[in-house]
């Protein structure tokens, strides 16, 4: 089943992928935030920050199911 998200989620969500490590995340505004993560495709990473989980680079590879 293919989650639906808005184009604002889709656009960080590419964002969140390009973020090397070390870098610190983008900023995103709140309801963005909210939509990744009640959707699994973004984590907590702390201090306000989020990171794309495993689902999420499933989601723009479009392996989702």
């Amino acid at each position: 089943m293919s989650k639906s998200l808005s184009p604002e989620a889709v656009e960080a969500l590419r964002r969140l992928n390009d973020v090397g490590v070390g870098q610190p995340a983008p900023q995103l505004a709140q309801s963005v935030t909210a939509e990744l993560l009640a959707g699994g495709l973004a984590a907590e990473a702390g201090s306000g920050e989020v990171q794309i989980t495993c689902s999420g680079r499933q989601y723009l590879s479009g392996d989702c199911d």
